[in-house]
């Protein structure tokens, strides 16, 4: 039996494997074909590599150039000016509030409302829907503004941007944060008031960047329930990665088996004191504080939104002319550096590891996603929720409502999800 589902970034199946006419286990399969950036990439200079690695996700295309500059200029060292290292944040924030709105109110909600799909519940609330558009339509014309375009932005450079907005482009810029902001605030009373299909906590344990300075997006250590790792420490060992018959996604779980997660409610978790007063005082004034589970992301996404959306408020209100960005010099380039760190995309960690040849291009390098690292705990969370529970129509709801949840960026969304059930003999 298969059921479609258009609620997730990609193609898949979900599997629910049965014995005795009750759930054992339930798996996420993940069909597409690797696309070999890490290939791609090989024998490029590092210059090249920050603009192309942007094409690996047209939704995070941002983090993915923002954490190759930062790695390089990190292992090189390429001093970048404040105000333009300001400016690089509120463009990856800008994609946060992207992200995050096209999943809270054109995936999650329908979901979250029962609504067959985003056409009904804009038929039912056109009101919402508007709003809904609007502000991703803010989002889009901020990155524009800071990044060039939209999609895929093209402004990120080793050292800095090619381009700062002018005075009158920052103007405009700051309207648009205003009208994001206003319209985020009117859509907050829906989507706090919502509860999920479950109350499941998410199994595994929560894994975000560590910040002292604020809410985390970028930086070269791990945290992981109270111990901090540094980047080669984690993904050297402590995160393992597994691959497995029914997906062609590398699963990744920590050493002795436990899954874990990235994303925003790990950082909602950790890192909830760290948010804006005013993104604080929203959730109290509708109940909501940590822990969240991962069904509850939508709370979580919603928060990061406003305080997202004040970030980049203040960023631009210290707009200033800034000199010519910086470069690497060519002395610094030598053979086996190792350039690697790690933002927070919209969807979690996402990690990266560069290794030079003596040419000064990449001879190795390593991605690791936010879904990959969450699909082990996807499948442990609906597994544990659903295991020796009757398979019917409210089984596969909730095995959908899962994936919907962790919100796996596995291609694109006009593809459907099918559900596939299989009999273990006894």
């Amino acid at each position: 039996m298969r059921q479609p589902m258009t609620l997730v970034e990609g193609e898949g199946s979900i599997i629910i494997l049965e014995s005795n006419s009750l759930v054992d286990r339930v798996l996420y399969e993940i069909t597409e074909a690797p696309r070999f950036f890490e290939y791609i990439l090989r024998g490029r200079d590092p210059w090249m590599t920050v603009d192309l690695i942007s094409r690996v996700c047209g939704l995070c295309g941002v983090s993915y150039s923002y954490m190759a500059a930062k790695a390089f200029e990190k292992c090189l060292g390429v001093e970048v000016d404040e105000y333009i290292e300001r400016l690089r944040e509120a463009m990856h924030l800008s994609e946060r509030v992207k992200s995050h709105a096209l999943h809270v109110f054109f995936m999650n909600l329908p979901e979250l409302t029962r609504s067959r799909s985003i056409i009904e519940l804009a038929s039912r609330n056109p009101v919402v829907f508007r709003k809904a558009v609007d502000l991703v339509n803010h989002s889009r014309r901020i990155m524009s503004i800071l990044g060039g375009r939209f999609h895929n932005v093209v402004n990120v450079r080793i050292g800095g941007v090619y381009r700062a907005p002018s005075r009158e482009e920052v103007e405009r810029a700051k309207i648009e944060v205003t009208g994001a902001l206003k319209t985020a605030l009117e859509l907050a009373d829906l989507v706090l008031s919502l509860k999920p299909i479950t109350g499941l906590p998410s199994v595994g344990s929560g894994v975000c960047i560590y910040s002292i300075h604020g809410y985390p997006h970028h930086g070269d250590k791990l945290l992981l329930g109270d111990k901090v790792y540094e980047l080669c420490e984690f993904y050297g060992g402590v995160s393992i990665p597994h691959r497995v018959e029914h997906s062609n996604a590398t699963h990744y779980r920590l050493r002795g088996g436990e899954s874990y997660y990235v994303g925003p409610v790990a950082r909602f978790n950790k890192y909830y004191s760290m948010l804006r007063d005013e993104a604080r005082e929203l959730l109290k004034s509708h109940g909501w504080s940590p822990p969240l589970g991962v069904v509850e992301g939508y709370v979580a996404r919603l928060a990061e939104i406003v305080n997202a959306l004040l970030e980049i408020s203040e960023i631009l209100e210290s707009h200033r002319e800034v000199q010519k960005p910086s470069s690497i010099k060519q002395e610094n380039i030598r053979g086996g550096s190792i350039c690697e760190y790690a933002v927070e995309a919209p969807r979690g960690v996402l990690y990266g590891r560069f290794k030079l040849g003596d040419d000064g291009r990449i001879q190795e390098c390593t991605l690791i996603t936010p879904t990959a690292q969450n699909l082990a705990s996807m499948e442990d969370t609906a597994t544990q929720l659903l295991r020796n529970k009757r398979i019917d129509g409210k089984a596969v709801d909730v095995a959908k409502s899962i994936a919907v949840a962790y919100d796996p960026c596995i291609s694109c969304s006009v593809h459907a999800l099918r559900v596939e059930f299989l009999r273990i003999n006894p």
